[in-house]
């Protein structure tokens, strides 16, 4: 806790290394005298160490799913008010510089949970508790004036869900689960999380990329059109998009051809 709170250090001075940060954090998850608080305290403390590598934030993700609140003030720390509303007393940070630095993790939090709300140990969703975390989530997105982009940030979080055991994805608890809300700005959300989840990727001559994964949406979009139509919805407008990418990148691959001649 000191190594991130305490600046002490002479300039210059050795730092920590991530690895060596992600190899105390997986000692220290295997302790008993370490509560699940300090753990997910700590997980935050180093949340930029802890991107893109195998220990992840376990005790964060499931002290999130286990509190909506949590959630929703992470949402509150990243986005501003959309009204004169007030924010709990509790939420407030008065020094702007420490405001940025907890946005900005918040942030990384935000965009770093993978494990969906209701996940039991046996890596099934539990549709009741996933739907009952949802209702709450927006519940109180809906009192401190975030409705729409809390609504956004679960349809991110949805969208890194897993597949079904059919292959369809995505699962079918998290399809029952939007089902039941059909929120514009959740299926917002969702694209956006499948955009973001492409991230960096090789680009080829045209739009084969494109027409490719519009094929992999479209599919999973017929399979669930008939029990769940709004997700469907949801996955073939993903599909349409990569089609017009495809179009879009088959045009600019002629005029790049043309030009070479």
């Amino acid at each position: 806790r000191e190594v991130a709170t305490v600046d002490a250090e002479p300039v210059g001075h050795f730092k920590v290394d991530r690895y060596d940060i992600v190899e105390a954090l997986k000692s220290l998850n295997g302790r008993p005298g370490v509560s699940a608080d300090e753990k997910a305290q700590l997980e935050f403390l180093f949340i930029e160490a802890l991107t893109d590598n195998e220990y992840g934030i376990p005790n964060l993700e499931k002290k999130i799913g286990e509190s909506p609140a949590m959630f929703v003030q992470l949402v509150d720390l990243v986005f501003k008010i959309t009204d004169d509303g007030e924010d709990p007393p509790e939420w407030k940070i008065e020094n702007s510089e420490q405001r940025a630095e907890i946005a900005s993790s918040s942030y990384r939090l935000l965009d770093n949970i993978k494990t969906i709300p209701g996940t039991g140990d046996d890596e099934n969703i539990d549709v009741a508790r996933l739907s009952a975390w949802l209702k709450d989530v927006r519940r109180l997105c809906h009192v401190y004036d975030r409705a729409d982009i809390g609504d956004q940030c679960i349809g991110q979080l949805l969208a890194r869900a897993p597949a079904g055991e059919n292959g369809t994805w995505p699962c079918e608890s998290v399809c029952t689960a939007m089902e039941e809300i059909a929120s514009a700005e959740i299926g917002e959300g969702f694209s956006i999380g499948v955009r973001n989840a492409r991230g960096v990727h090789w680009r080829g001559e045209g739009g084969a990329q494109e027409r490719e994964l519009a094929a992999k949406y479209r599919s999973w979009a017929e399979r669930l059109h008939f029990d769940y139509p709004y997700v469907g919805g949801i996955l073939e407008d993903i599909a349409a998009s990569y089609d017009r990418e495809a179009r879009w990148e088959d045009s600019e691959a002629k005029v790049t051809r043309r030009l070479r001649h």
